[in-house]
């Protein structure tokens, strides 16, 4: 009886050091994903893990990249995604925009946090013709029992409304992290870029409205790209200098050919000393 009492005794610890060391493997932090872009394509992970992920993205093309994660529906592929878009599709059928980093020049690099649901997903750049001439990066967001990353603490918080930028407080110099809400009542994004000596927010928005020929007047520093679910919320962590900053948003006026920079969504800031 002693026996077989020390035998169920060790069985039982034996037991409780598996689940730990399950639980614990269940716990461990998942990798950033970490997004690379190039002039012919992505680089990145083929599996995520469901829930609040760290991104990091970085720029190693020559032009100018953006990186949207967009959810495909049941019965769609990239294929099926890409044919869409280029029978000139903004938003195919049951796919869902889940936000993602913005407009980011080469060799910049953009950080931040967001929520992904399980299911198939693409990574798409929307800059210019790149929506069509660049391939997308399909991948999968499993639910495997990782736990969420921890969004840093924001600095501030920046709501982008209809159609306006309102900033909870001012940017400083240094590293701030920006929490963004879109209180709508449409979809937007908001791409932060850094001003060139003597330029102004209303040269880049030019600019851009001609398709960036000429000299850029401005560093596209990454972003937030829009999400058809308005009260998703994201952080950005990015590293400030002194100097006149814009927020630019370029998503489309619902039967026009206007964007919303075009209606005045587009504000100035400078980061004094």
């Amino acid at each position: 009886m002693k026996v077989d009492a020390i035998c169920r005794a060790m069985l039982s610890v034996a037991c409780l050091v598996n689940v730990g060391c399950s639980a614990k493997v269940a716990e461990k932090d998942a990798p950033p994903f970490r997004i690379i872009a190039t002039d012919a394509g992505f680089e990145a992970p083929d599996a995520v893990p469901a829930g609040l992920r760290h991104i990091v993205f970085e720029n190693h093309g020559s032009e100018i990249h953006e990186s949207m994660l967009v959810k495909l529906p049941q019965g769609m592929n990239s294929e099926d995604y890409v044919a869409a878009v280029k029978k000139g599709s903004l938003f195919p059928e049951g796919a869902l925009d889940y936000s993602g980093p913005g407009l980011t020049s080469p060799g910049e690099t953009a950080e931040m946090w967001l929520r992904v649901d399980p299911g198939r997903y693409i990574l798409i750049c929307w800059n210019g013709d790149h929506d069509k001439t660049t391939p997308v990066h399909p991948f999968t967001v499993e639910e495997v029992g990782a736990r969420d990353d921890r969004s840093p603490k924001e600095d501030l918080v920046l709501k982008l409304f209809d159609y306006r930028f309102e900033l909870s407080g001012d940017l400083h110099k240094g590293v701030q992290v920006i929490r963004i809400e879109t209180p709508g009542p449409s979809m937007h994004e908001v791409d932060i870029y850094r001003l060139h000596e003597g330029k102004s927010a209303a040269d880049l928005h030019s600019w851009r409205k001609h398709h960036g020929q000429g000299p850029a007047p401005a560093e596209a520093l990454g972003g937030a790209l829009d999400s058809h679910d308005i009260s998703r919320i994201v952080w950005l962590r990015k590293k400030f200098a002194p100097g006149h900053y814009a927020l630019h948003c370029e998503m489309p006026v619902t039967n026009t050919e206007l964007t919303h920079a075009d209606v005045g969504m587009v504000r100035e800031i400078e980061i004094k000393e």
